[in-house]
């Protein structure tokens, strides 16, 4: 598949028949039809002439009417939103390939957490981690129980770590909270260890209440801008001393979307997916979106 076939600005899931990606169908119908984009729905098979010939992956596109997984995605969206405009496409090909061509062009891409395939395609990493790390827009995954929040009340909750690597989240949070009329929860934790053999009572380590007031007027001046720019989003901040995955898991049950950076602080963009945004993608049961650190500009419309 081309990316010339790919409308700017558009929304691109990845289906594959899949309870999961069942799930990032609708999310994404919902998504097109929020954003008044264009939808993709790209199903890329996998065989083993796509394995021996890596210069061809993604590119060998296949009559998407023969396709039943497509024939039944497109039931799917005519069923949920027939205003919006949809292409199909089946293509040979690795999806992570196929996908992070699309996310050059693409406003979104949406992804199940687990799909379907017969290959070893497991000695890469999941088609939803591959595309989280490598795709040059922002990423959804959803899980098979993680679309309640689509379409219903539930706010959005975003991580926010102080650093430079957080604000395409924030601007994907803020943005997503006012579209959807969503209030909005910022996150973040701290954690502040001692050094061995030196004792929490000793005065000069500092008092607890003291680092948590500090903590919390660095997120208030974080936020101060962005609630500025979007005076209709009504947030709220959760700062703790805590483990980050365990706090976000906590805040976003039953929330509408959790946004998370794709590498936090001291992170070097493109090579893996931060410790953070990698241990939520396994365990939220909310649809979380993975923002690039860097180059990801899509705004969440």
């Amino acid at each position: 598949m081309s990316t010339q076939q790919i409308t700017q600005g558009s929304v691109v899931v990845g289906v594959d028949g899949s309870p999961a990606s069942d799930a990032a169908l609708r999310w994404a119908v919902s998504e097109a039809r929020r954003t008044q984009q264009p939808l993709h729905a790209v199903h890329a098979q996998e065989n083993e002439l796509v394995l021996n010939d890596k210069e061809q992956l993604g590119t060998k596109e296949a009559p998407a009417s023969a396709d039943p997984v497509l024939t039944s995605a497109g039931d799917v969206v005519r069923t949920m939103a027939p205003e919006v405009q949809l292409t199909l496409h089946s293509v040979t090909g690795f999806a992570p390939t196929t996908l992070t061509a699309a996310s050059r062009l693409a406003q979104t891409v949406v992804v199940g957490s687990h799909g379907r395939s017969a290959l070893p395609t497991a000695l890469l990493g999941s088609v939803s981690h591959q595309v989280a790390i490598h795709s040059r827009c922002p990423v959804v995954v959803v899980r098979e129980n993680g679309t309640q929040g689509v379409d219903g009340p539930g706010k959005v909750i975003v991580g926010v770590d102080g650093s430079a690597a957080s604000e395409p989240a924030l601007a994907y949070a803020f943005a997503y909270a006012s579209s959807t009329g969503s209030g909005l929860t910022a996150v973040h934790t701290w954690w502040w260890e001692p050094l061995e053999g030196v004792s929490l009572g000793e005065p000069w380590l500092g008092d607890w209440t003291q680092i948590a007031t500090q903590e919390s007027s660095l997120v208030a001046e974080v936020l101060a801008g962005w609630a500025h720019k979007f005076p209709d989003v009504s947030v709220t901040s959760h700062v703790v001393r805590g483990d980050p995955v365990v706090e976000l898991l906590e805040q976003s049950r039953g929330a509408r979307l959790l946004v998370v950076g794709s590498r936090g602080r001291g992170g070097f963009i493109g090579l893996m997916l931060g410790s953070v945004s990698r241990r939520v993608l396994k365990r939220a049961t909310c649809p979380v979106a993975v923002v690039r650190s860097a180059g990801g500009d899509n705004p969440a419309g």
